[in-house]
């Protein structure tokens, strides 16, 4: 039986610009056949999971908590079931994209950039890279560099075309297909572990995260399961510490 190989955007989506690309991008790729975990789609509504934790965790906590829940979707569900990340590399660089790109090439996951970027903050355009930063290239497999103009609507669309055909091309060219367990070299890393561990806890067995019941389990299970699930994370030290 035939199943999608998923791929998961890394990009940033913090303003209209980049979840109307983001999207029109997914769609291209879902039109090609593929699956994809596409976080401001399939991640959590901040708002909704403020208030499922209201009431359950102190106010100023709830921040924190919501991050941490997020954090776990992400690198623990969506990242995970997934089978290519596609990595944003415009300017300026989203550091959540280049955390996922890195935890998953550890993660045996296929990585792809892209870069549609002119700007040459590091070196010349005509550069390797288009003269970004070349640490985060380094935790690809491919980069794919392409220019797009868009200067008429029909531009922009075989642009945008284009551009999903070189990913389909380059996905085709590795041979990479849907893999339904985590490599053992991956699984048994201590520092990506916990991740999996966290998301066991808090999403295992429900159904429908986004609906009600199922963010009040997220929030009973984060509850009562705090101290485990924020080992992972920094310690915060005051400043005046």
């Amino acid at each position: 039986m035939y199943v999608k190989t998923v791929i998961y955007p890394a990009a940033a989506l913090f303003n209209g610009r980049e979840t109307y690309f983001n999207s029109v991008l997914v769609e291209k790729l879902e039109k090609w056949g593929y699956g994809t975990n596409f976080p401001q789609r399939d991640g959590f509504e901040f708002g909704n999971l403020k208030e499922a934790l209201s009431g359950m965790v102190p106010d100023d906590q709830i921040n924190s908590a919501v991050s941490t829940v997020i954090y776990y979707l992400d690198m623990g569900v969506l990242l995970t079931g997934s089978d290519v990340i596609l990595a944003n590399l415009d300017e300026p660089l989203d550091e959540g994209m280049v955390v996922e790109a890195s935890y998953g090439k550890l993660m045996g996951k296929f990585v792809v950039g892209i870069r549609t970027d002119i700007r040459s903050p590091y070196g010349r355009p005509d550069d390797d890279y288009g003269a970004m930063h070349f640490f985060p290239a380094f935790q690809t497999h491919r980069f794919i560099s392409h220019y797009m103009p868009s200067r008429t609507p029909e531009e922009r669309d075989t642009q945008i075309e284009d551009l999903a055909l070189k990913i389909h091309d380059t996905i085709m060219e590795a041979k990479v297909s849907h893999q339904e367990t985590i490599p053992d070299y991956a699984t048994d890393n201590p520092n990506l572990k916990p991740v999996f561990e966290g998301a066991e806890i808090l999403f295992h067995d429900i159904d429908d995260i986004h609906s009600p019941s199922g963010l009040k389990k997220i929030a009973s299970r984060y509850i009562n399961n705090k101290n485990k699930l924020e080992k992972i994370m920094p310690k915060y030290i005051p400043k005046d510490k």
